[in-house]
């Protein structure tokens, strides 16, 4: 297996189409996003997202299908493809499907790049470990995961951040709450320094994780910082799947406080925007407010 920079390539690429066409950073960065993150894009230091990604590739002429085509090859294409519709699945919480979908494509799938490999199994190993409800089984496997490509001390990319909340969020499902909530709080560190983000949906759903560690362990009070700053960056990067889940959560955290109005009025936020974003097979947010209702035995 050859380690390929999959992101550097897209970087050097949009580089040579904007020096093509006479355009400076400046003027294909106008609308869309800073002068800096085009830098970083161009160095390989960033992933775009999709959404930005079709901003740019527009503006340069072209489409994001060409892009890839001119960088990958048809085997690389089809696991790009893969993996754009397995994070889709994963912000649905729609496991059985991902498992399914993994466990069909992974016999005659060729992964040249060791970080897609990487992601690739935290698919699999999610959605397996979750199914199963082995969870001490899947913190092994996520550690063997994790130890492909992160050494300790460095920042991280966004699968080896993602691989050690999962760490954390198997610890909860596993019962260990103390465990979990120092660990969920101690990798914190490393959020604001990732490299190569492959969805913006990485950043709220670690905090989800550590404010359910928070309201488990009775560490109510700083659940309001994680709170806040994960419901602007919800609606700032427009997740709103997640973000309704931490409308819930912040009305949990104002029940606890005995403030039942507030616990009212963003519960009432939650159930509003599920209705508007739901999805006839969607019913992992259902879940999780009964599993949290229950929890405050108000059902």
């Amino acid at each position: 297996m050859h380690e390929s920079n999959y992101y550097l390539k897209v970087g050097q690429t949009i580089k040579e189409l904007r020096e093509k066409q006479n355009m400076t950073k400046t003027e294909l960065a106008s609308g869309i996003c800073s002068v800096s993150y085009i830098t970083r894009i161009e160095n390989g230091e960033r992933c775009p997202t999709s959404v930005i990604l079709r901003q740019l590739t527009t503006k340069l002429g072209i489409s994001n299908e060409y892009l890839f085509r001119s960088i990958e090859s048809d085997s690389a294409m089809h696991v790009h493809e893969l993996l754009e519709e397995l994070l889709l699945r994963i912000e649905r919480h729609d496991f059985k499907s991902i498992y399914d979908l993994v466990t069909k494509e992974e016999k005659d799938l060729y992964i040249e790049s060791i970080h897609d490999m990487q992601l690739f199994k935290l698919f699999k190993c999610m959605s397996n470990t979750i199914l199963s409800e082995d969870y001490k089984s899947g913190l092994n496997e996520l550690k063997t995961i994790l130890d492909i490509t992160y050494n300790k001390g460095n920042n991280t990319t966004g699968t080896e951040f993602s691989i050690m909340f999962m760490c954390g969020y198997f610890l909860l499902l596993d019962n260990q709450k103390e465990k979990a909530y120092t660990y969920l709080k101690s990798i914190r560190k490393y959020s604001d320094n990732i490299k190569f983000l492959s969805t913006r949906a990485i950043i709220p759903r670690y905090y989800v994780f550590l404010i359910l560690a928070c309201l488990d362990t009775s560490n109510i009070e700083e659940c309001f910082e994680y709170v806040n700053y994960s419901i602007d960056y919800c609606k700032r990067y427009n997740k709103l799947t997640i973000l309704r889940e931490l409308y819930f959560l912040k009305g949990e955290i104002y029940y606890r406080l005995n403030n039942k109005d507030e616990f009212k009025n963003w519960y009432d936020k939650a159930l509003i925007m599920h209705e508007l974003i739901k999805l006839s097979d969607d019913d992992y947010f259902e879940t999780l407010i009964n599993i949290r209702l229950k929890q405050l035995k108000l059902i």
